[in-house]
């Protein structure tokens, strides 16, 4: 496959990787060439082998596995060569991985980081303060000094992400490689990160490799897409929309308010309702009385009532309050920063609130146990796992710690639960590092009901999934809803999964709610300028 006219930039034949000391390979015989001022989308289910193949440009490859054979060349140096790798990494090749927040240091502001990358990838520049401010304000960040002093955990998932893309694009690289780019992003959001790639590459110079489960998206940026099918290149060629025939929006105009209306393919499912005699139904192993609500509840299940919310002396949440009715299922939408996942995070128990309260209803005799009641599946997957515990540790341990499972019944309920999220029991003695994005996020899941809760937050639960993996998950969900009377907020960037899976809509922008009522209402007839863009830009995003 060859990217386009003159010099390859990038040169790949005959790649092959796969466990070290044996196994099916990840990555199969691939063979590609890219030249300059080219994209290339990679496009696959999770777990094909799309980061592995993002991950040799770099010459690196996760733990656990090995290069085989085959060669991969970049600039005509071998990125798998210590001298290539050296004169390669961040200077001819820049990367951003699906989870950029785990790539941020923890302990060093905003600021600092991307002034890091200056200086490293441009030494001697003189005004590295200016050259961080530009690159921020590049992917749509301010530069003020309270959030150049912001730490990664006081900023949103999109906001890391793109905090990420502004590292990645100091030192004007002559390669960008691009892991999921627009995961944690909004729509608007995702529509201003495909300018922007497309701006950086306008002067022919420089080429993207972009791995991304939206295709449409990609269809969108690249100028050519390759699949990846249990590790091998199954299908190469143009995207399936010619490039002049892509919606191009200048970046000037994604603050500018756009018409309303839905995406035209969009299609309302009928509201999931439980069965009657669904609470007859007996729960899975391991979810007693304790553990989940009766099926078909109707009272309030997760209550906010006036909540605020900080981080340091920066609010992000000002008087919030909704309700999420037991047994139903809630999307909670609106553009990167708004302050979802600080919401979510309370109803968790992990944020501190400044006033008004959030969590799991009250009940007369039950004890508070908000904890477990409600369990939070995070948005960043990376640093949420431990990464030297073995997936059946990280099921195992809420099992015996909060619910007093015995080991061999904890280790059983292990197994089923990586079923129930679409992975083998094999995959129990792996660590979070000897697994794709995709696979992780659903082990977060799954670990999410090993504590038998009554209702779950799932913070963009779909972000690292293809599409039609995260229709699987988002199914589960909804028929563990129906089963067992779980009580769902959905957060999520994604409006189609709210038009079909959620019972109602709420719009969160700056700290606020903005706007609330049926996916019906809300997506087809927006009222507020922040949703009608959302819409507009969605429908945009997914147009072929």
């Amino acid at each position: 496959m060859n990217g386009g006219s003159g010099e390859a930039l990038v040169r790949v034949a005959g790649l092959t990787v796969g466990p070290a000391g044996g196994g099916p390979p990840v990555l199969r015989d691939a063979t590609l060439t890219l030249a300059p001022g080219r994209v290339l989308g990679v496009a696959g289910r999770s777990g094909s082998g799309k980061s592995s193949l993002a991950l040799s440009l770099l010459g690196h490859v996760r733990p656990g596995l090995e290069r085989r054979s085959g060669t991969v060349r970049v600039g005509g140096l071998d990125p798998f060569a210590r001298a290539g790798a050296r004169r390669l990494r961040g200077r001819v090749v820049s990367f951003m991985g699906q989870e950029p927040a785990a790539s941020l240091n923890p302990a060093l502001g905003i600021g600092a980081q991307v002034a890091e990358a200056v200086r490293l990838r441009s030494p001697g520049t003189a005004d590295v303060t200016g050259q961080v401010r530009a690159l921020l304000a590049a992917v749509g960040l301010p530069s003020d000094r309270a959030f150049l002093r912001r730490r990664p955990h006081q900023v949103s998932g999109g906001q890391a992400q793109r905090v990420a893309l502004a590292a990645a694009l100091a030192g004007a690289p002559r390669l960008l490689v691009l892991d999921e780019p627009t995961g944690s992003l909004d729509t608007v959001l995702a529509h201003r990160m495909r300018e922007l790639v497309a701006e950086v590459l306008r002067d022919g110079e420089r080429a993207a490799v972009v791995v991304s489960h939206d295709t449409g998206w990609l269809a969108a940026l690249a100028d050519a897409v390759i699949r990846l099918d249990g590790g091998r290149i199954t299908a190469t060629g143009p995207p399936a929309v010619p490039r002049a025939g892509r919606p191009r929006v200048p970046p000037s105009a994604m603050g500018a308010q756009r018409p309303s209306g839905p995406e035209a393919d969009r299609t309302r499912v009928p509201q999931v309702t439980t069965p009657p005699d669904a609470s007859r139904v007996p729960p899975p192993v391991g979810h007693g009385d304790a553990g989940v609500a009766g099926a078909g509840e109707t009272r309030a299940g997760l209550v906010v009532r006036g909540l605020s919310a900080a981080h340091g002396r920066v609010t992000v949440l000002r008087d919030v309050s909704l309700t999420v009715p037991g047994g139903t299922c809630t999307a909670l939408v609106g553009p990167s920063g708004s302050g979802k996942t600080t919401l979510a995070r309370c109803l968790a128990g992990l944020h501190p609130l400044t006033r008004g309260t959030a969590g799991w209803r009250d009940e007369p005799g039950r004890p508070p146990g908000r904890t477990r009641a409600v369990q939070l599946v995070p948005q960043d997957v990376g640093g949420a796992l431990n990464p030297r515990e073995s997936v059946r540790t990280t099921l195992t341990r809420p099992m015996t710690g909060l619910r007093g499972m015995p080991a061999e019944d904890a280790a059983a309920e292990a197994a089923r639960l990586l079923g129930l999220v679409g992975l083998s029991p094999a995959m129990m003695p792996r660590r979070p590092g000897e697994l794709s994005g995709g696979e992780r996020q659903r082990v977060t899941v799954a670990r999410a009901l090993a504590g038998a809760p009554r209702a779950l937050v799932c913070d963009e639960v779909t972000s690292a999934l293809d599409r039609e993996v995260a229709s699987e998950v988002l199914d589960l969900l909804a028929s563990l809803r129906r089963a067992l009377g779980l009580t769902l907020l959905l957060v999520t960037h994604d409006l189609a999964a709210a038009a079909r899976y959620a019972d109602r809509v709420v719009v969160l922008d700056g700290g606020t709610v903005v706007e609330s009522g049926p996916p019906d209402r809300v997506l087809s007839r927006p009222e507020h300028a922040v949703t009608r863009e959302l819409v507009a830009c969605s429908g945009a995003n997914r147009a072929k």
